[in-house]
């Protein structure tokens, strides 16, 4: 019998960012370090996944159904940004991941990760960018950069986080759906992988396995 797919009722709870207090101590005497305290920084958000930080000190906010939100520093939160995609919400997946640009201050770039919807029930995880408006109120030149393959049929296991490499390319986590978990071992798909594209959406030409027969040269 497989077993079943974890899942995770919707709820609404406040977004919360924990610090740790720096104690300063000679390094001859030996002190117990304080317990990390947690500070509500904005309330309201369903499902809340991901923050990226933006210049000005705000900072976006995903909620897995669908929103991607704009927090002030005071922890006012702003009206669903318009202009994203469609997103395949349900389950584990929803909207996930966001980050910005290593020059958003100029270019005003983010790319962010989601459950893209396929023919029918089927979905995958998809790496978009867009430039956020001047005002913040909305995506301009969405691009979706990266579709994983195959689709499938599945609420579980996504993956889904981004990290720019300081070459400028993408490195994107990516689940293995539950039940396709077997494909992580074979390189003809991209369940359970890391896959590395441009932010254009490019082949890099020195992945791993460009030139291997039998893999997807974006592993």
């Amino acid at each position: 019998m497989q077993p079943m797919a974890p899942t995770f009722p919707s709820t609404t709870a406040p977004f919360v960012l924990a610090g740790l207090l720096a104690l300063a101590a000679a390094p001859s005497v030996a002190q117990s370090q304080p317990s990390p305290k947690a500070q509500t920084v904005a309330s309201g958000l369903q499902n809340p996944w991901a923050v990226a930080f933006l210049p000005d000190g705000r900072f976006l906010v995903t909620e897995r159904p669908g929103r991607l939100r704009v927090v002030n520093a005071d922890g006012q939160v702003q009206p669903a940004v318009q202009g994203l995609p469609e997103v395949a919400a349900g389950g584990q997946g929803g909207l996930l991941d966001v980050i910005t640009d290593s020059a958003f201050a100029s270019n005003r770039t983010i790319y962010f990760c989601f459950s893209e919807p396929g023919k029918g029930t089927t979905n995958s995880t998809a790496l978009a960018r867009a430039r956020l408006s001047q005002d913040a109120r909305r995506l301009e030149d969405v691009k979706v950069i990266f579709s994983q393959q195959p689709k499938f049929s599945s609420t579980a296991h996504f993956g889904c986080r981004i990290v720019e490499r300081p070459d400028g390319t993408l490195f994107l986590t990516l689940g293995d759906r539950f039940s396709r978990r077997d494909d992580a071992q074979t390189l003809d798909n991209h369940h359970g992988k890391v896959v590395r594209v441009g932010k254009d959406g490019a082949m890099p030409k020195d992945n791993p396995f460009v030139g291997k027969a039998g893999a997807l040269s974006e592993i």
